[in-house]
């Protein structure tokens, strides 16, 4: 009688190297093999390995012990193991799991400081940028194909990314209180992400909003019969609104509260009982930056005890009930 799995031997294979065997049997050699199954994926959709024809390697062949591609695996590996800190390749370059998915055999991986070479020499370039972000654009592709999704909801935000030093684009931001990056990013509504650009930290939240979501839209616009985009009161230009019409996508995009916009309110009802009370009232408004009149749903909500509602406002060019273009905005 086997009651715990003593006597039944599980073999797993990845389809990247069937010379590698992974069992459960034995001493444990490696607290990370997970680093096979970053490789199994990467191997399986074609995510890194590209990127081996846009790269140029300027190093002398004679004097070359891993191959760029085997570096950027490293360094991709680490981060997904989460080994953010590039000085973790000292002593992880020994790991026969990473050896295995690098290819290096019995060989050790890249030290820190050959990595840290590979980041400011090779992709810290427009060339190594490019071939870094078309890698995420491979790796985002297999997830939205595998989801199968009509309906394609964008999520436009910017965060700050604090910075200690007199790194090259480091700047105070008032709005955050602290020297950082103020980098734009691109998710999906389930989190994945299409894209990230890393800016001074002194830029407005939509700096260079349109240049970052144009290639995103000619690549997927395609590929889905509603296309959403989200984005909060940074984002409330009217060059984005007309874009957005240009090209067949919807928005929801929160506008900043002003005089204008709650006058047009009216009676806005009495606070509830008990509870909370949210009520939705659409609008016609048109900001003096704006060619045409466009569609505003005004969210009011009132809390008990409190005197005035909370209100808040999303434009749109969505044909939602107002109840609706509330709920996907939020």
């Amino acid at each position: 009688m086997v009651t715990s799995g003593e006597s039944r031997k599980e073999v797993i294979r990845p389809d990247f190297n069937r010379a590698i065997m992974i069992d459960f049997q034995g001493a444990k050699l490696t607290s990370d093999v997970g680093f096979l199954l970053v490789r199994e994926i990467d191997a399986r959709f074609k995510i890194i390995d590209p990127m081996q024809e846009c790269l140029e390697d300027t190093r002398s062949p004679a004097h070359t012990r891993h191959s760029l591609v085997q570096m950027v695996r490293q360094r991709v590996y680490q981060i997904a193991a989460g080994y953010e800190d590039c000085n973790d390749a000292d002593y992880l370059r020994i790991d026969p799991a990473l050896r295995l998915a690098l290819d290096k055999g019995h060989e050790a991986g890249a030290s820190q400081s050959r990595l840290s070479r590979l980041e400011n020499d090779i992709l810290g370039n427009e060339a190594g940028l490019q071939a870094l972000e078309a890698a995420l654009t491979r790796s985002t592709d297999a997830l939205l194909k595998r989801k199968n999704k009509k309906r394609l909801i964008i999520d436009l935000d910017s965060t700050e990314d604090p910075a200690h030093g007199q790194q090259e684009g480091v700047a105070y931001n008032g709005h955050f209180a602290k020297n950082c990056f103020h980098p734009i990013l691109c998710f999906t509504s389930d989190g994945d992400c299409l894209g990230a650009k890393l800016r001074p930290g002194n830029v407005h939240s939509a700096d260079g909003v349109l240049e970052f979501i144009k290639p995103i839209v000619e690549r997927y616009r395609g590929w889905f019969k509603l296309f959403w985009f989200r984005g909060d009161a940074a984002f409330a230009k009217p060059e984005i609104y007309e874009y957005c019409e240009e090209h067949r996508s919807t928005f929801f995009i929160r506008l900043p509260n002003n005089a204008v916009l709650m006058g047009l309110l009216g009676p806005v009802g009495r606070p509830p009982k008990s509870g909370i009370q949210v009520k939705g009232v659409d609008l016609q408004y048109q900001a003096q930056s704006w060619h045409k009149p466009r569609r505003v749903v005004a969210k009011i909500e009132w809390h008990r005890g409190e005197l005035f509602p909370r209100s808040g406002f999303v434009v749109t060019n969505s044909r939602l009930p107002a109840g609706k273009v509330i709920k996907v905005y939020n």
